[in-house]
């Protein structure tokens, strides 16, 4: 798979916390979560699915061109 044609379709790779990994559209992100201590992140996605992957909230951010914003303690 090309990855820089799969970027410009508007398509990002979500590794996965176990291996492997998924594609997702890009606009089909609607939010995300921290996911315990392993640093990962549960994103949530329009089409329903809660998906799991080892990027940081940070991360993904950057992948959607998205401000993280940290809640109150």
């Amino acid at each position: 798979m090309d990855i820089e044609k799969t970027e410009d379709a508007g398509f990002v790779l979500l590794p996965g916390v176990s291996g492997g990994g998924v594609l997702v559209k890009r606009g089909q992100i609607v939010g995300a979560r921290p996911n315990g201590p392993n640093q990962g992140a549960v994103v949530y996605t329009a089409a329903g699915p809660s998906l799991y992957t080892s990027l940081t909230t940070q991360q993904l951010g950057g992948l959607v061109n998205a401000q993280v914003i940290e809640g109150a303690r």
